[in-house]
């Protein structure tokens, strides 16, 4: 049995597309009431969710941890405030040089909080896709354009062949006619918007893959096969960009790592086939 997470519904989210049925009813309801799992007997949340006690000590040991009692406290842990990691919202009074220091601050804590509620297995997961698949498709809308434009830049340099989707209308129409072999990987912060969580459905039902690097419990997540979960530690602000965005852009460059030494053997070859270009760009 394997140490249980620090931040258990960051957990209970990743592990949520490969529960059975009756652990997804669980997962749900620990997804969206878990102040009031916490407080629950197991006969409160066995009648809840719909399963049987053996569902909820399989679902709880799933997640490392011993027995239901010692799941409650390490979810009311991850939901309890952490002020090492506060995050300091930038406003119009402060000076520029205040407002500077928060951001690097918040951009600190960001990352740092990150490091503990990553799942490396994820990201393993989510590489093992990228190189079987035969046909790879990104997907984003909004500011997360930006993060997909990033991955297929990286991944291109490594013999990933990758399309970006970056209309809503033509990611509806491609979605449906994706099949087995080929991915999507998604690209949200909320994982709530109703195109890509619309997209990743019909991609299933396609019989193709999806992966998303999401917020934990969005729609998107519980919509995908693989979730690299990407938790939102602070809300959008008038006067900052999301800092959360940084940890988008770090988990492309672990997938690029991952890649890389999956393909250890063939990445070398294919670098040095972009040396002359890349040696050509700049002057002497």
């Amino acid at each position: 049995m394997g140490e249980a997470p620090a931040h258990m519904l960051t957990a209970v989210a990743q592990a949520r597309p490969g529960l059975s049925r009756a652990e997804m009813r669980l997962a749900d309801v620990v997804l969206n009431q878990p102040e009031a799992v916490i407080t629950m007997s197991m006969t409160d949340l066995k009648q809840m969710a719909a399963v049987s006690d053996p569902t909820i000590v399989r679902f709880c040991r799933r997640l490392g941890c011993v027995g239901y009692s010692e799941f409650k406290v390490r979810l009311a842990q991850g939901l309890a405030p952490q002020p090492p990691f506060s995050h300091q919202p930038i406003t119009s009074r402060d000076t520029i040089s205040e407002a500077t220091a928060k951001l690097l601050a918040n951009s600190v804590n960001a990352i740092r909080r990150f490091a503990e509620d990553l799942d490396p297995d994820a990201v393993e997961a989510a590489a093992d896709r990228l190189v079987a698949s035969s046909n790879t498709f990104l997907f984003a809308l909004g500011l997360s354009e930006t993060v997909a434009f990033d991955a297929e830049h990286k991944l291109f340099r490594l013999g990933i062949r990758c399309r970006l989707v970056l209309e809503a209308h033509r990611q509806a129409l491609l979605a449906p006619t994706l099949r087995r072999g080929e991915l999507i990987v998604f690209f949200s912060h909320s994982g709530d918007t109703r195109t890509l969580v619309s997209a990743a459905a019909s991609a299933r039902r396609g019989g193709a893959s999806t992966v998303a690097l999401t917020a934990p419990g969005s729609h998107l997540a519980r919509a995908c096969d693989i979730v690299v979960a990407l938790p939102r530690y602070e809300h959008s602000e008038l006067y900052t960009p999301l800092t959360a965005r940084l940890n988008h852009f770090l988990v492309v460059n672990m997938l690029v790592v991952a890649v890389g030494l999956k393909q250890k053997r063939e990445m070398p070859e294919s670098l040095a086939a972009l040396e002359p270009w890349l040696t050509e760009k700049f002057i002497d």
